[in-house]
């Protein structure tokens, strides 16, 4: 019969009155790494997701831009077509609208430059928790 006792530094790992064999040790040890392998896992595929995520969020913008960017483009022709007719009322009004558009354009186009860099798409979290795994793994087998 075992008496199991809290581990003050680490009150996840029952403590028992009489030593684990090595068997018990080993298996306890290979249940608890396939255990940390897959939460791992879980972690990374996330982090990947949301990164994937912002990614595709910031490429709906940068098309937003594309499609204002076109926008302009139109208006800016329409303009000058109607500058060579000399109808000073009408190239200046698409000019303006043409601005206009330039102007939604560029915080737009910001916006998706800085949702390309935010987050990063290599699993950082998962990098360091793997790391504590295996220095983990490591004292557990000191034992």
């Amino acid at each position: 019969m075992r008496q199991t006792l809290k581990d003050e530094s680490n009150p996840t790992v029952p403590l028992t009155s009489e030593r684990q064999s090595m068997p018990e040790l080993l298996r306890s040890i290979a249940t608890d790494t396939s255990t940390l392998l897959r939460k791992e896992m879980e972690l990374g595929k996330q982090e990947i997701v949301e990164a994937v995520t912002a990614r595709l969020k910031a490429a709906g913008s940068m098309a937003a831009v594309g499609l204002l960017a076109m926008f302009m483009l139109v208006f800016l022709a329409l303009a000058a077509a109607a500058a060579l007719d000399q109808v000073i009322p009408g190239w200046a009004s698409r000019l303006i609208v043409a601005g206009a558009f330039l102007l939604l354009a560029i915080p737009v186009g910001l916006f998706g430059m800085r949702r390309f860099k935010t987050p990063p798409l290599a699993p950082e979290e998962t990098r360091r928790t793997v790391k504590e795994d295996v220095e983990w793994a490591k004292q557990q087998l000191k034992r």
